[in-house]
């Protein structure tokens, strides 16, 4: 006879949503990231490789330190790049992916973050400020052109 589960023990069902899944080893775990949703405050665009996009960023002439919100993911090794919500899908340079309502990103909790969610420029805490989604795109595409990556 299959056991049967007790009130209090968490059901798979329950886990369908990241926050749901990551909630109880959140509050046990030494990890310094969470699941965040992207759409409501910002959108994100997810940028392969890397190095492109870190070129792409300095063809912009992009201040590390003036706040917009920049993350590494070393392990995937993507560069993500917060945006105004509703603008990521105008970046159309190949190679990016667009996060916005429904998509989830891995966020550093603090200042340090892991491997897979790593500030590289923090943003403002009260006013964060955003790259501009089409300007990103042409910054891609004359890395691109150029090899600059």
């Amino acid at each position: 006879m299959p056991n049967t589960p007790a009130e209090a023990d968490p059901q798979w069902s329950a886990l369908v949503k990241p926050e749901e899944a990551a909630r109880s080893s959140r509050d046990s775990s030494p990890y310094a990231t969470r699941m965040v949703d992207c759409g409501l405050e910002w959108d994100a665009i997810v940028i392969t490789p890397l190095k492109r996009g870190l070129a792409a960023l300095t063809h912009l002439a992009l201040p590390i330190d003036r706040g917009y919100p920049v993350l590494a993911d070393y392990v995937r090794q993507e560069l993500i790049v917060h945006v105004r919500a509703g603008t990521a899908r105008r970046c159309t340079a190949q190679g990016t992916r667009s996060l916005t309502t429904g998509s989830w990103l891995l966020m550093p909790t603090g200042q340090r973050g892991s491997l897979s969610a790593t500030w590289l420029s923090t943003p403002h805490p009260t006013r964060p400020r955003f790259v501009d989604p089409g300007e990103l795109s042409d910054a891609l595409r004359h890395v691109d052109q150029t090899g600059a990556a």
